[in-house]
Formats: C-alpha cells, structure tokens, sequence
C-alpha cells in the first residue's frame, strides 16, 4: 500500500469512527473511555491529524477492535499496519524504532511523538550506558553487561525473556493504565558487547511472542505497543561482523511498524522511515542517486 493511500485509509477509518459517534450520541470523553484511549488520541484518530506528525495516528489492532466493539461497527474496518507493511506475519504490536540522531532528544519524548495518546504508560527496558528514564508514567530498569541476564559477552536470547518475567513479577499491580507499552532500548547496544551480535537479530520473531504472552499473564493483557529500538551508530560499528544492509532488512521483515529518528530529530514512519534508514546503509561501489532510487522502490516494497 502506498503512503496516499495508507493515508487515505487512515482518514476514512477516523472519519467511520466519528460518523458513528454522532449517530450514537456519544460524547469523545465516553467513547475514549469505552475503548481504554485517551480523548485527545480518539480526536487525533477522528480529525486524522496527529498534532505532534501532522500526520494520520495509525492506531494498532486493539485499539481498532476496542473502537470497533464500542461503536457496534461490522464488516471491513481499517487494518493496522501488520497488514500493509510488507504483508508481515509478526504481531501487529510489534515497531521498530530505529534511530538515525545523535540521541539528543529524550526516548520517551520520541515515543511520545510516534505513538501521541495511543499509549498512557511505558515499562522500559533502557540502555545500560545511560542513565534509566525517569518521569511520571514510566516503569525503567536496566540490565547491565556483565549481570544477568548479560553474564558473559555470549549472548542467550532466552535469558532475556526470563529476566523479563522476573521483572514484571515484581512490578505488583504498578502497570495501572489499560493502555501501556514495553520498549527494549538495549537492542543494538548488547549487539556491541556480545560476540554473537546477530542473535539479537535473529531472535526478534520469538522475542515479540514470548514477551508479549509474559505480560499478558502478568499484567492481564497485551502491551498497545512493544517496541525495539536500533541506534544507526550501533550497527554501524559491526559492519565486518554482521551483514548491516541484512540485519536492517530483517528488521523490516519482523516488525509490523517502523518509525526512524532521522538525524534533525524528526520521527518519520512506514515506507518514509524505510527508505531515510536505508539511505544510511549505501554499500560502497553504489552511486547515491542510484541508490535513493533502490531505497524508495525497496521501502515501497515492504510497505506492500
């Protein structure tokens, strides 16, 4: 699907919605309440205008569904993007994010951006060379190299998801909001340490399902939003270890969304944030103009 015409589909699922509110006589306050999102989500999605992109929100599968039930709304309704971006058989919850800045604007803040009211709370997984993000809505931790479930620079990617279960035991009841997320931001910096970098690649399929039935038995529902962030910069570093060009297409492959932070700070999403990171990643002996042009039919590609 082409970004006018994901777009487009966008705008006339968020015209539908508010069609039917009106019919229904609900108020936007009942509505978001009924389907567990904020208000001002539920206008971004009604107006198609998400005030922080200027863009259409792309609300994931739940809360389609939620608004869908809450509405009475049958037959076709807008599919989220596990169905437009490259006909991917990953969980539709599952983004990449992939950053191409120096890091100068706050994680949360960028989530914040790509996701608006989509997403009340963060359980986040953060950097282990940085300090943890601390702010209201927020659970952070870190786990540090050279700790479980790092011990050795051998990576186990199964440890994570044991550290994960522990860690989510022990949150008792602090996950309130109906409308959390899980951000693992360690991605590409294990990647650095462990001498098995491509693991982490590897084990991103399995990482979305065992995590996400994690906390569904845990917290008694599935994360809005688990999302895996990559630094450019990272992988930039394993080129002669890794197939960089081939761990960002796999990347591709497993999420079900894509957002770049592209080096101004600005957040883009879809084939346009397909296309800005593979422009970062031109194998040598490839003109540039030669190259933009494979990056934007490849990014088109993906989106399907």
């Amino acid at each position: 699907m082409t970004v006018p015409a994901q777009q487009a589909k966008l705008l006339e699922f968020g015209q539908r919605v508010r069609a039917r509110r009106k019919l229904l006589r609900l108020s936007i306050r009942r509505l978001a309440e009924d389907s567990q999102i904020s208000p001002s989500y539920l206008s971004a999605i009604e107006s198609g205008r998400n005030p922080a992109t200027g863009r259409p929100p792309e609300p994931s599968i739940g809360v389609v569904e939620r608004l869908s039930k809450a509405l009475g709304l049958t037959g076709p309704v807008f599919a989220a993007d596990d169905e437009t971006q490259g006909g991917c058989c990953c969980h539709g919850n599952h983004v990449l994010l992939y950053r191409l800045d120096d890091e100068r604007r706050d994680l949360i803040e960028i989530l914040q951006m790509a996701f608006g009211g989509e997403v009340a709370q963060w359980l986040c997984i953060s950097d282990p060379r940085r300090a943890p993000e601390s702010r209201e809505g927020v659970i952070a931790w870190q786990w540090p190299f050279g700790r479980f479930p790092y011990p050795d620079t051998f990576l186990v990617p199964d440890r994570i998801c044991d550290a994960l279960e522990t860690q989510v035991k022990g949150l008792a009841g602090r996950v309130t909001a109906a409308d959390y997320g899980l951000v693992i931001a360690d991605c590409s910096a294990v990647m650095r340490w462990m001498i098995n970098p491509e693991a982490e690649i590897d084990y991103e399929e399995r990482w979305v399902e065992r995590s996400t039935d994690i906390l569904t038995r845990h917290v008694g529902r599935a994360p809005q939003a688990n999302v895996c962030v990559y630094l450019h910069r990272d992988l930039e570093a394993l080129d002669g270890k890794i197939d960089v060009l081939g761990a960002i297409l796999s990347l591709f492959e497993t999420h079900a969304r894509t957002f770049v932070v592209d080096p101004s700070g600005a957040v883009l999403s879809g084939p346009e944030a397909m296309s800005a990171i593979l422009a970062e990643s031109r194998p040598s002996g490839v003109s540039s103009s030669a190259w933009r042009t494979l990056c934007g039919a490849a990014a088109r590609s993906y989106a399907g």
